[in-house]
């Protein structure tokens, strides 16, 4: 765990959605030095990045800081670009650009899901500049997608007395104590309620009793093979909290609302985490025997702030699971806004 030190000026008066992660400002940071083992894995890096995304015209750039923010802009539409990019800069004279195209690495190899690699990149951006609340943001979102609950947890707390207006910091720490105690309704309920606070956009979770959330999603089920017709064998349908610590372990994303599972044919089983997601090609129009669909409580809930908004949500994720094992279209079913706060970016400026 790397923490950063504790003394701050005043944190911004708001928070920033869209402004990029990776900037710091003064004292400069220290000249970076890599060690053998880094360098190794800086190689590596480049391997990730498709022969058709490496632009050297634009990485060659003189204006090194020019060149990397509009890569940190463009990154998660454009992530091989913004690796590429970052590599090209990692070797520089100028200390400043080094982290800067350490903190765009991150960025890029968590939106290509090479979540130990955005965490070690993050790491080495916070050992040369240990107040970087960009680079510690970025070790965060790392952490939590690979399953690393109390150690985001901890940053997180460090964060937050850093820059305590930032919404999306404040869901997530809600986010992983809930995943810590997830029998617990109130887990990570203060700051849920301190994120809507700072930006109503960020929900405070409708927590049900297990029991309570079984009826709504009976209730889903019963009207999607009713709209149906029955037209073939409806599937089984089971709740759990969360998602395995195993899968997750393995990299399957914490915040999925359903998945589904069919023994009997190989390939067609897998996580749905968002609308059009994961659907496996060559699944049948049928219901093998065995199949069955998992409904993940917490994750449907932290999406949505009232009851209506809950109902809705169930329905449409037992939807795109059942779209996902007959490949049939689910994307007119309505319900809650697919937003997570490990996908924000921090404020422009570091707070040191």
């Amino acid at each position: 765990m790397i923490l950063p030190m504790s003394t701050s000026p005043a944190p911004p008066d708001h928070p920033s959605h869209h402004s990029g992660p990776g900037y710091a400002s003064a004292p400069p940071p220290p000249e970076l030095a890599f060690d053998d083992g880094l360098s190794e894995r800086f190689v590596h890096w480049l391997n990730y990045v498709p022969e058709a995304h490496r632009n050297l015209d634009a990485a060659a750039d003189e204006r090194a800081e020019a060149v990397i923010a509009g890569h940190v802009a463009s990154c998660r539409k454009h992530p091989f670009e913004a690796l590429f990019v970052a590599h090209r800069h990692l070797g520089d004279a100028s200390p400043e650009v080094q982290l800067q195209a350490l903190l765009l690495a991150s960025e890029a190899l968590w939106w290509l899901h090479h979540y130990a690699d955005a965490q070690l990149a993050a790491e080495t951006a916070l050992r040369a500049h240990p107040r970087s609340t960009q680079a510690l943001w970025r070790l965060i979102v790392a952490d939590y997608k690979e399953g690393h609950f109390g150690e985001a947890e901890r940053n997180l707390d460090s964060l937050l007395a850093t820059v305590n207006t930032f919404a999306p910091a404040w869901s997530l720490r809600g986010q992983t104590k809930m995943w810590q105690a997830p029998d617990q309704p109130s887990a990570g309920g203060s700051d849920f309620e301190a994120a809507h606070e700072l930006d109503g956009t960020w929900p405070v979770p409708v927590r049900l009793s297990k029991p309570d959330f079984q009826k709504l999603v009976d209730g889903a089920v019963l009207e999607a093979m009713a709209d149906m017709h029955d037209a073939f064998q409806q599937p089984v349908v089971e709740v759990e909290m969360l998602p395995g610590m195993p899968a997750v372990a393995k990299g399957s994303d914490p915040d999925i609302r359903c998945s589904f599972f069919n023994p009997s044919y190989a390939g067609t089983s897998g996580p749905l985490g968002m609308l059009g997601g994961d659907f496996a090609a060559g699944a049948r129009r049928d219901i093998g025997p065995g199949a069955r669909i998992v409904l993940y409580q917490r994750n449907i809930e932290n999406l949505c702030g009232d009851p209506v908004l809950l109902s809705q949500e169930v329905t449409k994720s037992f939807a795109e699971a059942l779209a996902g094992s007959l490949r049939i279209d689910a994307t007119t079913v309505k319900g809650a806004p697919e937003v997570h706060a490990e996908d924000s970016d921090m404020p422009g400026a570091d707070q040191t």
